[in-house]
Order: C-alpha cells, then sequence, then structure tokens
C-alpha cells in the first residue's frame, strides 16, 4: 500500500461488503484518524468492540503485512495533516502576493475539478433531485455555505427543500428523522470532514433514500454512503479553504435541475414573486433586478451538443 489515498480509496471501495466488525472499524479509523493512529491493535479493537485478531486480519486485508505496517501508514497521515501549520507560516504575507496567490489557487482547482467531473454522475445527480419527495441537504462547518447556497437556490424552484442545520447529532438526526426511500439527502463535505454530515449519510442509507454526496474526491469518506459522487478539488489558502470550486459545483448542479424541470421551477418561482410583490412595503426588493420573464428566456442548454 503506497499511500493513505491508496489506504481510503480500497476502504470506501470495499464498504457495503464489509462485515459487521470490519465496518465498525472502516467508520472509526475514517472518523478518529488522529486518535487510531496512535493505538495498539488490542486498543483499536477494544474502542471497536471488535476482536485484536480481528484487526490484524482487518489490516491485512487492506494490503499491509500486518498492523504495524498499516499503523505507519495512519500515522503519516496524521503528521501531513499537522503540516498545515507549517503552510500558515509559508504564507505570503504581501497584499499583492496574497490576492495573486488565492486567485492563483482557484483558478487552478476550477480546472482541475472540471477535469474530474463526472458528467454522468452529474445529470444523474439531477434526476434523483427531480424524481424526490423531499430534499434534504446537510452541509456543518466549513461545508456550510456550500450547502446553504445549493439550498436557497433548490427551495427558489421547489417547496419541499429542507437545510439541515443541526448544531449537535442528535439535533441533526432529528431533523432528518422521517427520510425515506422516496427523498433524497444531499451530503456536502469537504475536508476536514464532518462526522455529524457521515452520520447523518449513513442514516439516509440505511432508510434507503437516495444520497448524493458534493465532495473533494473519490477518496472522501462520504463515498461509503452515497449512491452518486460529485468533486470538486478544494485549497488550503494560508487560513482559510478556498470552496470556489465546490461552489461553481453546487451552482452548474442549480442551473442543470432548473433546465431539466423548467415549468415546474418556474411556477414556483412566480408563485414566490407574486408574494413579494403584495407584501413588498418599499418596492425595492433585489429580486426585481430579474424577473420571471427575464429566467424564463434563459437561453436553453442543447444536451446534445
Amino acid at each position: 500500500m503506497s499511500n493513505g489515498s491508496d489506504l481510503f480509496r480500497k476502504i470506501n471501495e470495499n464498504f457495503a461488503s464489509l462485515s459487521k466488525g470490519r465496518k465498525a472499524l472502516a467508520r472509526y479509523i475514517n472518523k478518529e484518524t488522529d486518535t487510531a493512529a496512535f493505538m495498539t491493535a488490542a486498543e483499536l479493537g477494544e474502542a471497536c468492540g471488535v476482536s485484536e485478531s480481528t484487526v490484524v486480519r482487518f489490516a491485512m486485508f487492506l494490503g499491509f503485512d500486518g498492523y504495524p505496517e498499516f499503523q505507519k501508514e495512519l500515522v503519516s497521515l496524521v503528521r501531513g495533516r499537522l503540516a498545515t501549520a507549517g503552510r500558515l507560516e509559508d504564507a505570503p504575507r504581501t497584499r499583492n502576493a496574497i490576492i495573486r496567490s488565492v486567485f492563483q489557487a482557484d483558478v487552478e482547482k476550477m480546472n482541475e475539478s472540471l477535469s474530474i467531473v463526472d458528467e454522468v454522475s452529474f445529470h444523474e445527480a439531477s434526476a434523483l433531485i427531480h424524481k424526490a419527495k423531499h430534499v434534504y441537504i446537510v452541509g456543518l462547518r466549513n461545508s456550510s455555505p456550500v450547502a446553504m447556497y445549493l439550498a436557497y437556490y433548490l427551495k427558489v424552484m421547489r417547496p419541499d427543500v429542507k437545510y439541515i442545520s443541526g448544531s449537535d447529532s442528535m439535533d441533526l438526526m432529528s431533523e432528518i428523522y422521517h427520510i425515506n426511500e422516496k427523498d433524497c439527502l444531499i451530503g456536502v463535505s469537504f475536508p476536514r470532514y464532518s462526522v455529524h454530515t457521515l452520520r447523518a449519510m449513513e442514516y439516509a442509507n440505511e432508510r434507503n433514500a437516495g444520497i448524493i454526496a458534493l465532495t473533494d474526491s473519490q477518496d472522501s469518506p462520504c463515498r461509503m454512503y452515497s449512491h452518486i459522487l460529485l468533486c470538486a478539488a478544494t485549497e488550503e489558502v494560508s487560513i482559510a479553504q478556498s470552496m470556489a470550486a465546490p461552489m461553481s459545483l453546487a451552482t452548474a448542479l442549480v442551473a442543470q435541475v432548473f433546465a431539466e424541470n423548467r415549468d415546474r421551477a418556474m411556477r414556483n418561482i412566480t408563485g414566490i414573486e407574486e408574494v413579494y410583490a403584495e407584501y413588498d412595503s418599499d418596492g425595492h426588493d433585489v429580486l426585481e433586478q430579474m424577473n420571471a420573464k427575464q429566467i424564463y428566456n434563459y437561453p436553453e442548454i442543447n444536451f446534445h451538443e
């Protein structure tokens, strides 16, 4: 096994077929990598409710000669994450250098994302959103702006969209308690991945709901629970993580949903504008900058080009 990317790819690709004990190990390692890296095989087994021998066999299943080699790989991953402090120390300090480096990083990640996007999955995601009775969107921590943006514009087109903003695990789970096989959950999770988002996706998966993940790569832990994976690259620029590419992916998904469901979306948009016209007291609402007629006349997308 050559690197951490290979490690998590194999875990995620084989998750569905793992035994109950190995699934417990996979979940723990994905969610608590920093802790698991410094545990003995016995300690890791105890934390997951499995035997030490199960831990060792799991390491060998992943392609390692034994647990020590597996642990060494986890420690290497953790040290790579801790290197963030070093990147911050080396970050540009002058005004011109900062703005140029940030914009350049965004351009590079946008181009990278365009090269890795799976158009088949993209269209499947739009179709899943269209047929779902309810659409739940979960995105916490640094992923919340993308999730909120996606929820806002999907809600403009259809009323049955719910942004989940639970402050803790129990609050979040209560908001998706009624999700079922007729519904769709969109999990938005970028490094560092939110455990609460993963748990919501796991629950929705057990309830047979359709699951779309917006994340950074095929190696993301979101892959364990999603039916459709949409990837956009991110970049740590100084203290902040650039989300330019994920926001563009969310915008593209909104545009695709609108293009394929124009009549339904327009009924909702027209209704919203009628309410604004009746209850907007100052007459200067920002939505008037583009009225329903302008939106409806937006150029059609030719799917055969």
